[in-house]
């Protein structure tokens, strides 16, 4: 799976459930697509999301953050949002931190479930048991060149 690839994964979620703050039924069809991916095309969905968490980790974004600014995990959810929003509201954000969303109504945590729901979904085996690590971490405060 390539960038562009991710990125059209990614076109699939149900913005209006988003916004009305039902994440879990907003990410509904991206597990669908997903799961009937190969565990190596899944394994490269977790690496983009990835990437594109990593990218948006740091200082200048954290500032603009509104009430996710609080917490670590806040934050991490509120970048999940932004990938969520799609491919030109996340450029939007990467070359404007101010356009980070403000409120924590704007989150979107169960976008980082996804990968192993789907896996659990091609594999029989539980969810819980999905690791694939990236080559960086999505965690907050992990890209230590942009703190």
């Amino acid at each position: 799976m390539d960038a562009e690839e991710f990125w059209s994964v990614i076109s699939l979620i149900d913005q209006n459930a988003l916004e009305e703050c039902d994440e879990e039924d907003a990410v509904e069809p991206i597990i669908a697509a997903l799961s009937i991916k190969s565990e190596e095309e899944i394994g490269q969905f977790q690496e983009h999301l990835s990437q594109a968490l990593y990218a948006i980790d740091g200082q200048k974004w954290i500032e603009q953050a509104g009430d996710s600014s609080g917490s670590g995990d806040g934050f991490l959810y509120a970048r999940c949002y932004v990938v969520a929003k799609g491919k030109e509201y996340y450029s939007k954000v990467l070359g404007n931190p101010s356009a980070m969303p403000k409120s924590s109504d704007q989150w979107a945590e169960s976008l980082l479930y996804v990968a192993g729901q789907a896996w659990a979904e091609i594999t029989g085996n539980d969810e819980e048991d999905y690791y694939r690590e990236a080559t960086v971490s999505y965690e907050s405060f992990s890209n230590e060149a942009q703190w």
